[in-house]
């Protein structure tokens, strides 16, 4: 096992401690650098039971890269992506992971500088994956050594990085899908999960039967729903009732 430097040690610590998620990225590319290499990029993906994948993406790449690769739809046949998505165990780019369509983001990402590098998938047990990919215009075995430092420490860099994140990025990913619901829908939701009728509810609260299907109404409609069991389904998924 590499010994990680006093300097680059206190770099990943200063990541997994990031107050906010601009100084994650600015502390990521820090980390990287000392690493030896020039550009990184850092995507998270939380999926949920009832919810669509939410991912997010910080990216230290050359922004005319950035604009290339969504112009061109790389992400879908970007052989990195899909290794993280199954695999933790450190992805050294070599040419034969481009085949296909890929051999094209292979060519333009070397006109970019970005033709050497490595991918890291980290897997947490909340739903939520993270990968950072460093890159670089030069092979990361040069020197003797030079490839497993490397491997150790972005293995490091990543774990610090997806702690970060799920503290950083992920809540906000999550408020984005989760619908604003008014005190009065909250409480009829909370009495429809507890399998109360319309009418029960009516008692319960002091408010008119119609005005509680209204609410329960709203309710499936923000939730983008059909059925009130859906709506509890969700509810749950999101945190609104426990």
């Amino acid at each position: 096992m590499t010994t990680l430097t006093h300097d680059l040690t206190r770099s990943i610590y200063l990541v997994a401690i990031a107050n906010t998620a601009d100084e994650l990225v600015v502390r990521m590319g820090h980390a990287v650098r000392q690493l030896g290499c020039e550009h990184f990029l850092l995507g998270v993906e939380v999926r949920k039971p009832a919810l669509k994948p939410v991912q997010h993406v910080a990216s230290g790449y050359p922004p005319s890269w950035q604009r290339r690769y969504a112009e061109q739809g790389y992400i879908a046949v970007d052989p990195t992506i899909a290794y993280c998505q199954h695999h933790t165990t450190p992805l050294i780019w070599q040419d034969a992971m481009y085949r296909g369509q890929s051999t094209q983001l292979l060519e333009e990402a070397r006109s970019f500088g970005l033709s050497h590098g490595m991918s890291v998938g980290v897997h947490g047990t909340d739903a939520t994956k993270s990968m950072i990919s460093l890159a670089r215009d030069r092979p990361i075995d040069q020197a003797p050594g030079e490839q497993q430092e490397l491997v150790e420490a972005a293995t490091v860099l990543a774990a610090c990085a997806h702690v970060a994140a799920s503290r950083l990025i992920v809540p906000a990913l999550l408020t984005a899908q989760t619908p604003q619901l008014t005190a009065r829908e909250h409480a009829c939701l909370g009495l429809v999960m507890q399998g109360k009728s319309n009418s029960v509810i009516s008692d319960l609260l002091r408010i008119a039967e119609p005005t509680v299907a209204f609410h329960i109404k709203n309710v499936m409609r923000k939730l983008g729903v059909a059925t009130r069991l859906q709506a509890v389904a969700k509810a749950v998924a999101l945190g609104l009732v426990e």
